[in-house]
């Protein structure tokens, strides 16, 4: 059973409305070798995150709005897009647009089809730089700054080691530890040479591999929800697979998001009400194996080769799903501990972790939140 007050509710005033939040204490637990700032370029709050939610909404909401949606299997899981307006065709469409562009980006940056943008930079490892269009190369750049910020346990890299689980076979075993140790040779995103010149990225070391799992997902996400906006939907939600963005307010009211309990993943163990932000989940219950009674997921700790130990779910709330997607992995292999002190030193970023004991910890937003 989780260990915290229970139904957790919260009014997450604190993302962008009213005033700013409090400022928070250094994180000493993490020197990084360089300062860290509050988020890359690409990724910084809207220029109206201090603004009240009903200011960056419509000025109408209609309780008689046209909804559609569409549900179906991509980059790996369930992806779900709803909007809402007053003109059906005009739904239609935008939502067309916005399937249309996430599996554009899938069919780009995926690493299990050997003919994606991204698969070229692999295939290419220890033999010569490859030169990428400006949207991967931007991702990259954006993955490699999410491995500075985590302390290296965000790391696009891991797939040297990734690859040798494998989560869909009849009867799973354990790598061989030999293998494993040759693959944490390979890992490391430092190694990664980019020339912004060039737009070129280069795995050094044949057998290096780097995978976008854990970040692509938020862009994606990202991306409809601006295509959608584009199309001139003010009010919707896009959903792939736990890495989740909404705007406006459905028939009013804020978004009511669910986070599932890791052990029991009918049920929600907390209702998260918000509106024009991105709620990210990362858990240990989507693609695993157990050997020995020993659960082993797909969240690599790039240190070791090997699953993350210590958390079982990880749960961001931030502006942008592509910082939260990245940010909940890297908390994820980082614990609890180490993953709040983080979450203290980054402006408009909040967590909630459920540890291997079934313990949950909240970051001070939500701490005060919960109290109010």
């Amino acid at each position: 059973m989780l260990r915290t007050v229970l139904p957790l509710l919260y009014t997450l005033s604190l993302l962008g409305c009213g005033s700013a939040p409090p400022a928070r204490p250094p994180a000493d637990s993490l020197q990084p070798s360089s300062p860290i700032p509050e988020a890359p370029p690409e990724v910084q709050p809207h220029p109206d995150a201090r603004q009240r939610p009903s200011e960056l909404l419509a000025s109408e909401d209609p309780e008689d709005l046209f909804k559609a949606e569409r549900h179906y299997a991509g980059m790996g899981t369930e992806i779900l897009i709803e909007a809402y307006g007053d003109q059906q065709a005009l739904l239609e469409r935008a939502l067309d647009a916005a399937v249309a562009e996430l599996e554009r980006i899938e069919v780009k940056m995926t690493s299990w089809n050997d003919t994606s943008e991204l698969s070229s930079i692999n295939l290419a490892a220890g033999d010569a730089p490859v030169v990428v269009s400006e949207e991967l190369y931007a991702l990259i750049e954006r993955a490699l700054y999410m491995s500075e910020l985590t302390n290296s346990c965000f790391d696009i890299s891991y797939a040297g080691a990734g690859k040798l689980w494998d989560y869909k076979a009849a009867q799973p075993k354990l790598p061989d530890e030999a293998a494993v140790a040759a693959a944490l040779e390979r890992i490391g995103w430092q190694k990664l040479v980019l020339d912004a010149e060039a737009r070129s990225v280069f795995l050094p070391q044949e057998g290096m591999r780097i995978d976008l799992g854990g970040i692509a997902k938020g862009y994606g996400v990202e991306r409809a929800m601006e295509v959608l906006v584009e199309h001139g939907i003010k009010i919707a939600m896009v959903n792939a697979g736990g890495d989740l963005k909404v705007r406006g307010k459905k028939a009013g009211q804020t978004w009511r998001i669910g986070i599932r309990d890791p052990r029991h993943k009918e049920h929600m163990f907390a209702i998260i009400p918000v509106a024009n932000t991105s709620v990210v989940t990362s858990g240990d219950y989507e693609r695993f194996f157990e050997v020995d009674g020993v659960r082993y997921h797909h969240i690599i700790d790039p240190r070791s080769g090997k699953p993350s130990q210590g958390v079982t779910s990880v749960t961001v709330i931030a502006r942008s799903a592509e910082f939260a997607d990245a940010l909940a992995t890297g908390i994820f292999v980082m614990g609890a501990e180490a993953g709040l002190a983080l979450v203290e030193r980054i402006r408009e970023a909040e967590a909630v972790i459920v540890d291997d004991q079934l313990d949950v910890h909240l970051s001070s937003g939500l701490q005060t939140a919960k109290e109010k």
